[in-house]
């Protein structure tokens, strides 16, 4: 299963991003989201999961929860916006403050590409797929689970120039 990563569209969705997350099974997108046209859009390139972040307004955050697990290919997922430190939310996690214990935690807020494994869970942040902040480029991911395992993941970056209005 190949899953597309996207955060922090801002209510922009670059061109770039049909062709980056073509053929991918399921897109999650983890917060600052815009309006929900953006949603509608990629839903056309994949099915869709969505949570909101801290910039969403209430019409969006009326609708989709702030955090959200998921178990694809006998994995736990945890998808939310902002995690804080990633080495605090690590040990939140072995404390037992998240159930079920996600294997993997996707996230947004920070506008860097991120993957790392902290104790037994690994950490995704595709980056911001628009309007990103401190000079980065915008991003997102792809990363292919299987039957309990990380296949791999591929950072891509975007073009600066192509964000569109919704």
């Amino acid at each position: 299963m190949i899953l597309g990563l996207i955060s922090d569209t801002h209510n922009k969705l670059p061109e770039d991003v049909l062709a980056a997350l073509s053929g991918v099974d399921l897109i999650l997108h983890a917060g600052d989201i815009g309006e929900l046209v953006i949603l509608d859009r990629l839903k056309e390139i994949a099915p869709l999961q969505a949570v909101y972040g801290n910039t969403d307004i209430y019409s969006i955050a009326s609708i989709i929860p702030s955090k959200l697990s998921l178990y694809l290919e006998d994995l736990e997922i945890l998808l939310l916006h902002n995690i804080g430190n990633v080495k605090n939310f690590s040990w939140k996690i072995a404390r037992g403050d998240y159930q079920p214990v996600p294997d993997i935690v996707i996230f947004g807020h920070t506008h860097s590409p991120f993957f790392q494994k902290y104790g037994n869970c690994y950490f995704a942040n595709p980056g911001s797929a628009a309007l990103p902040r401190g000079g980065i480029a915008p991003t997102v991911m792809r990363l292919e689970i299987k039957k309990g395992k990380i296949l791999g993941h591929k950072l891509i970056k975007l073009r600066q120039d192509s964000s569109s209005a919704k």
